[in-house]
């Protein structure tokens, strides 16, 4: 998880008061972190994932303040409208197709605001961004920038002076040569043109996503900036560029908003007007927060704790409130959101803990102790565990594995086009995590095991979790019997009897794949992924793959000679 170095008297500043360095060592950990370090002038502090607005100084103060009753109820902020605009060109939409920009004026910018907004921008690239390959963010010197800007791609040849540096070099010695552009280059290596950033006289604000230029760089002395998020998902670029935003007016900062025309359509057309720090509003229902909290809580007290957390109350109508969330908050996308926030302004120390009234003896389910021994069978056949999400898309699950778009249960309301169903088996999460490690050595060998929803055969309405092992190995030489023989190992370790009889499926090689069978009955498949596969996802080397149904081997463990 992201720690932070926080400048006490920094701190202090944007709090409003001092306080003992005792008490932010009790409180702050009850706000959702927890203390690393302090000292007479610093401390650090690791902040969960789930509140990137807390990454810097500013967002940590402005939680914090509230949380004590420094300052409570929402943060409102204005956008200023302004003639500053910028173009998108039509060639980035294939490379790095979003977007979106902001201007701050009048920041009272000081050393420690600066290695405060430095760190925010780190701390998000690595977490949030996922290491900027879903969004990057840079931030510019507006006085050396002239407006309109332009967003466009140039070819390799393209120079200019990347920060850090005094000479110019064109994109293809910074890959090569500059530390940003050896460490993220793998991220553009697919294209031929290359992002650019540039102003109206010429000058280079920055190559996303891999370097900033020497000639817009922010100082100390800098007072007005202006702040790009580009990416590939618009509900990330844009929940990115607020928190921010949001950030630098915790400095005093004057928002102007940026006119960009778009030739191609996005989620709010073609021409855009950002940052939008518009407040959001959902709906909280009292009597589910006292079910869930196990908490009797008037509705005065609800919204008292929700304006302690910076949340505000529009309307109260009978047991539903009107709930205004900040630009900022980013993570609240459900009233359960609501509702842990509202147990942290609680005090979970205030919470008496209860035995459950049950009569029954815990045990470990026998399908937790085979998933258990399953991961270490994995780890010593070479493999390294992976976690990916249970939501994907289409395109990964069926086009680029040569399947029908048939069999995945869909979301209703999707947030973004990224995540759109359910995946109904593992494979092709692991050869998307191959295809991001494209730049990693090889061999590479990754399992999973966790769930699948797969949808009842009887009812295209009704769905179930199924727990799974999948495992894939790449390199030159990956091929069948080299999944086969961790398939035979894994049963022989198991105690069950198993064997592997020919088949086909459209994801594998013809006559180099298998189904795995125990007891004549299918428990998985085997096999060499197809070229065709293989290049969907910009892979080279041969990639060889299983996947085995855990609850079927459970169902033979239940048998009194079978045990783990």
């Amino acid at each position: 998880m992201p720690v932070i170095t926080v400048n006490l008297k920094d701190f202090y500043s944007l709090v409003g008061k001092e306080l003992p360095i005792s008490f932010l060592k009790e409180r702050l950990p009850m706000l959702g972190t927890a203390w690393e370090r302090e000292s007479p002038e610093e401390f650090d502090i690791e902040v969960f994932p789930s509140r990137p607005d807390m990454f810097s100084t500013e967002g940590l103060a402005r939680a914090f303040s509230g949380f004590i009753g420094a300052k409570t109820d929402i943060p409102r902020y204005m956008v200023a409208e302004s003639g500053y605009k910028a173009s998108v060109d039509a060639s980035v939409k294939e490379v790095r197709p979003n977007i979106v920009i902001a201007v701050i004026e009048d920041i009272k910018f000081t050393d420690e605001a600066l290695k405060s907004v430095m760190q925010l921008q780190e701390k998000l690239h690595v977490s949030y961004c996922r290491n900027r390959k879903k969004a990057s963010i840079g931030v510019y010197d507006l006085d050396k920038v002239r407006f309109p800007l332009k967003y466009t791609t140039e070819d390799s040849s393209f120079r200019f002076t990347p920060l850090d540096l005094q000479g110019k070099l064109s994109i293809e010695d910074i890959f090569k040569k500059h530390p940003k552009g050896i460490e993220y280059g793998h991220i553009l290596t697919l294209f031929d043109n290359y992002p650019i950033l540039m102003d109206s006289e010429g000058t280079v604000l920055s190559m996303p996503p891999i370097i900033n230029s020497e000639d817009t760089r922010v100082t100390a002395s800098t007072r007005n900036l202006v702040v790009d998020v580009t990416g590939l998902e618009w509900l990330t670029i844009n929940m990115v560029l607020n928190i921010v935003t949001c950030t630098l007016i915790e400095r005093g900062g004057c928002v102007k908003s940026v006119a960009l025309a778009y030739p191609y359509d996005t989620p709010t057309g073609r021409d855009v007007r950002s940052p939008d720090l518009s407040i959001r509003r959902l709906n909280l229902e009292g009597k589910a927060v006292q079910k869930l909290l196990g908490l009797n809580l008037s509705m005065e007290e609800v919204k008292a704790y929700l304006k302690t957390m910076r949340f505000g109350v529009e309307a109260v109508d009978g047991d539903t409130l009107t709930v205004l969330i900040p630009p900022y908050r980013v993570d609240i996308m459900h009233p359960v959101d609501l509702m842990e926030d509202i147990a942290i302004a609680y005090g979970y120390d205030n919470i008496t803990p209860e035995i459950p009234r049950i009569s029954t003896i815990g045990e470990e389910d026998l399908l937790e102790t085979l998933s258990a021994r399953v991961r270490d069978l994995m780890v010593g056949c070479g493999y390294q565990e992976v976690m990916t999400y249970i939501l994907t898309n289409p395109r990964l699950l069926f086009t680029a594995m040569r399947l029908p778009e048939v069999g995945a249960a869909e979301i209703v309301n999707p947030e973004t086009t990224e995540y759109t169903v359910c995946r109904n088996w593992l494979i092709p999460s692991l050869v998307t995590v191959l295809s991001r490690n494209k730049h990693r050595d090889y061999p590479q060998r990754v399992f999973e095991l966790d769930d699948v929803i797969e949808l009842d055969e009887a009812s295209e309405t009704k769905a179930r979790t199924r727990r799974k092992l999948a495992a894939v190995t790449t390199h030159a030489e990956a091929g069948f019997s080299e999944v086969k023989a961790v398939v035979d190992g894994l049963l022989k370790a198991l105690g069950v009897k198993g064997s592997v009889t020919p088949g086909t499926h459209p994801s594998f090689l013809e006559g180099r794949f298998g189904v795995v069978m125990v007891n004549n009955e299918d428990v998985g498949f085997l096999g060499e992924i197809h070229p065709e596969v293989i290049i969907n996802f910009s892979l080279e080397n041969p990639i060889a793959a299983v996947e085995i149904d855990l609850e079927k081997i459970r169902e033979r463990l239940r048998k009194p000679e079978l045990s783990l």
